[in-house]
């Protein structure tokens, strides 16, 4: 408690930590992405077995 997340993940304190507190942060990242290619190539090996070499993704940025 005593803070907030802004836009761009700007974390914002009600008050400043007193000095020689020692603060700490965890991260978790979900990071928004779509598939760069309209196609993905399969590879089927075998009945009901298949192989996927690759799947392009590529990041969405949010705007800054």
């Amino acid at each position: 408690t005593g803070w907030t997340l802004g836009p761009g993940g700007v974390i914002t304190f009600d008050h400043a930590p007193s000095t020689g507190v020692v603060v700490r942060a965890g991260f978790l990242f979900d990071v928004p992405v779509r598939f760069e290619l309209d196609r993905v190539e399969i590879a089927c090996t075998a009945f009901n077995a298949s192989d996927v070499p690759s799947i392009p993704l590529v990041e969405i940025r949010e705007a800054v």
